[in-house]
């Protein structure tokens, strides 16, 4: 269980041991902030060790807690790697993980031969443009939703809308919100990386769904409406096609081990799992919501170069609520072939005069979890130049309108709180032992920014609310992480765990129902003021908050009884 600790705490650059001067400056800062560190308390040792299937396939930590499997089963869950050295005074897991000491760390990996070229590799994985840039398959083209971009000319008829979704086999939900859909376009600048190294200039065109809501019910014999803005996680596209019959991963008979299978498009589905989240937008849009379903900037029907940079998604996130509202590069494609631009297609989105706005939630989905996550920071805390040679910081929009984030497979904890059980898989692509110095590389070398160092944990004290979703074995950072981002938000607030990986769509459908519920409970306390989230799940350490995760569990994992 620990065979990665020791060269987890040097690759990140974790301090082991704080110099005097370290100390010193520790402990004048900390005199001027109030302590933000996670009690000791709130983090019981683990009791156990359990194996789980997809997508770790490894044994991990855990807590002896009744199930309907036994009354000692082991409920595993991954745990943070790098830990405070004893004595340590300050802010650890912000102050040792910032984008200027990564960038430090990747300096001086550089000067190591074999360092550089294992973490290079990695950053080269990441390296513009998304391979569906030059996508010339037509089938393949026609799975993901692609369409002839064109920038601002581009023809949005081709877009498909969400009534194409009821046909069989998909038979989706999201078709009877066909009517109260509009094909929007934004204008968005080019990124650091593309001005740089492409010497590219102008602008470029997201496109997305915005399905108007009727308001939620505000218990009083009326109705408030509320916007969430979509931002999928990497291999997500609106109008992607998911046959069901195809699924995520098949297990080998022989040794049991998982095999995910990640190479889509091909026969009949382009996105494997998308049609879990249309169905959850249709959900939000019962509920009374309005719903902005976006692909990113370089991916599915939005235009551009590169879809790699985190933080340039997080300013988009901004630009176009705010485009929501003035109209400002707009056009919108409404049911019956209306074209709209600019504050008219404001206008026809939000069903009437838009310059009031609505309240506004960032929802996001792995990567698009650091896309809402750097929008709030950037909206809150700082706006800062991460992806230039030089960091400058500026201070928050504060656009009054956004009220929150929804976070589920979340990065916001950082790069700190990586967890000590990466698979091979992630140790390959950015995501595992090297991310810190894959922060800091990627930023150097390509001024992107993709996985977030501290600075959204940083200035998460500042967010209004929050909701949290995570699989107990996710991959995207020890549960610790997560209590760690929980904990600083002083607004409501819910934290949600699941026995089951990172990925939402491989959740079970009860579980996948029931966090949708506490979505639709959190984003309609804060939008009406209450005092409290109803029905959440209380907790007070992480133990406590493993056994609030439902008796269900994904179905490659067994549950593991201890004697």
């Amino acid at each position: 269980m620990k065979r990665w600790t020791a060269a987890l705490l040097a690759i990140l650059g974790a301090v082991t041991c704080v110099t005097a001067a370290q100390a010193k400056d520790h402990g004048k800062h900390a005199k001027h902030m109030k302590p933000l560190a996670v009690p000791a308390a709130m983090f019981p040792p683990a009791e156990c060790e359990a194996y789980v299937a997809y997508d770790r396939d490894m044994k991990l930590p855990g807590y002896i807690l009744p199930t309907k499997a036994g009354p000692r089963t082991c409920i595993p869950f991954t745990s943070v790697a790098a830990h405070k050295p004893k004595g340590y005074r300050g802010d650890f897991y912000v102050t040792n993980f910032t984008d200027d000491k990564l960038r430090k760390r990747w300096k001086k990996c550089k000067e190591d031969k074999k360092c550089h070229k294992r973490v290079y590799e990695q950053v080269l994985k990441r390296h513009p443009p998304n391979k569906e840039y030059a996508l010339k398959d037509a089938h393949a083209r026609y799975l993901l939703g692609k369409i002839d971009e064109k920038g601002g000319d581009t023809d949005l008829s081709q877009i498909r809308r969400p009534g194409f979704f009821a046909r069989a086999p998909y038979n989706e939900p999201i078709a009877a919100a066909d009517g109260d859909t509009q094909i929007v376009e934004f204008t968005a600048p080019v990124e650091a990386y593309e001005r740089i190294h492409m010497k590219m200039t102008g602008d470029i065109r997201l496109r997305g769904w915005y399905i108007r809501g009727a308001g939620i019910d505000d218990g009083k014999g009326g109705r408030k409406r509320a916007l969430i803005v979509m931002n999928g996680g990497g291999g997500d596209r609106v109008t992607a096609l998911d046959d069901p019959k195809d699924v995520a991963y098949s297990i080998d008979p022989k040794t049991g081990v998982t095999i995910p299978d990640d190479d889509w498009p091909k026969g009949g589905t382009g996105v494997q799992g998308e049609r879990f989240w249309r169905q959850a937008w249709y959900r939000l849009h019962q509920a009374g919501f309005d719903v902005l379903a976006m692909d990113r900037r370089g991916v599915g029907i939005s235009g551009g170069y590169s879809d790699t940079n985190t933080l340039q998604q997080g300013h988009d996130l901004l630009d176009i609520v705010a485009a929501l509202r003035s109209g400002k590069g707009m056009r919108a494609l409404g049911p019956y072939g209306r074209l709209t631009r600019g504050a008219d297609a404001a206008a026809a989105a939000y069903g009437g005069d838009p310059s009031g706005g609505l309240p506004v939630f960032f929802m996001g989905s792995s990567r698009g979890t650091m896309a809402s996550g750097w929008a709030m920071t950037i909206n809150f805390d700082k706006d800062c130049s991460y992806d230039l040679p030089k960091i400058a910081c500026t201070a928050p929009r504060r656009d009054p309108h956004i009220k929150g984030a929804i976070l589920v497979a979340d990065f916001s904890s950082g790069v700190g709180y990586l967890e000590s059980e990466t698979s091979p898989k992630d140790d390959g692509r950015g995501p595992g032992r090297d991310r810190g110095l894959f922060i800091g590389g990627i930023e150097e070398e390509n001024n992107i920014v993709f996985f977030p160092s501290s600075a959204i944990l940083a200035g998460m004290r500042k967010w209004p609310s929050a909701f949290f979703a995570r699989g107990l074995w996710c991959y995207a950072d020890g549960l610790e992480g997560e209590i760690a981002s929980y904990e600083r938000i002083k607004g409501l607030k819910d934290l949600v765990v699941v026995r089951g990986p990172h990925a939402w769509e491989t959740w079970p459908a009860e579980e996948k129902q029931r966090v949708q519920d506490r979505i639709i409970a959190y984003a309609r306390a804060v939008v009406l003021g209450e005092p409290s989230i109803p029905g959440r799940r209380t907790w007070r350490n992480m133990k406590e908050l493993v056994a609030t995760s439902s008796d269900v569990w994904e179905p490659s994992t067994k549950p593991t009884l201890v004697p």
